[in-house]
């Protein structure tokens, strides 16, 4: 099973492959391409384990909602059987991945931790990122993307300081790239 780490170390090698088909005059954009969408898939695996992890710990820990969320499940009120009254867990709800980030920092965040606010650098370059990564993904006429090995080795940077962002506020230590 790939990790955060795999997925930050093969963005890294379509980095290094492209600027060889630069230096050579060659089209990169092949390499480019995935190499932006590893590092978005970095951030991605980091969170969405961290989500995991927190939502195998016992039930009793969080409340109900922070469950739903953890797990990506809708809150329902049984109106029938055995549980009515109760509120449930159902279905899949998507959450965005930056609701996703902000929730692990603020559920876990020490005072001593560095946080991120909308409007800082890094999330602006994060966004960037998710611009990037969403016209490749999901393509539109009117949203095109234009890349280079500096603006993916940008991204590449941003998806390590986003996961550093994370970890020193879930666990107050830095990850090893």
């Amino acid at each position: 099973m790939l990790n955060f780490r795999d997925y930050l170390h093969y963005a890294e090698k379509n980095l290094m492959l492209a600027e060889d088909e630069i230096s050579k005059s060659l089209d990169a954009n092949w390499l480019l391409i995935p190499a932006t969408i590893l590092a978005w898939s970095a951030i991605e695996s980091f969170v969405n384990n961290r989500l995991e992890d927190l939502g195998s710990l016992p039930d009793d820990m969080f409340e109900l909602h922070e469950r739903a969320f953890l797990l990506e499940k809708r809150i329902k009120l049984e109106d029938t059987g055995d549980k009515i009254g109760q509120f449930m867990l159902e279905g899949t709800e998507y959450i965005r991945l930056e609701d996703k980030i902000f929730f692990l920092i603020a559920k876990f965040g020490r005072r001593s931790s560095r946080k991120v606010k909308k409007g800082d650098t890094l999330w602006q370059e994060f966004q960037e990122l998710k611009d990037a990564r969403d016209a490749l993904v999901h393509p539109k006429q009117d949203k095109q993307v234009s890349l280079n090995p500096e603006k993916v080795k940008n991204f590449i940077e941003t998806s390590k300081e986003v996961i550093q962002l994370v970890s020193e506020n879930i666990w107050n230590k830095k990850v090893e790239f």
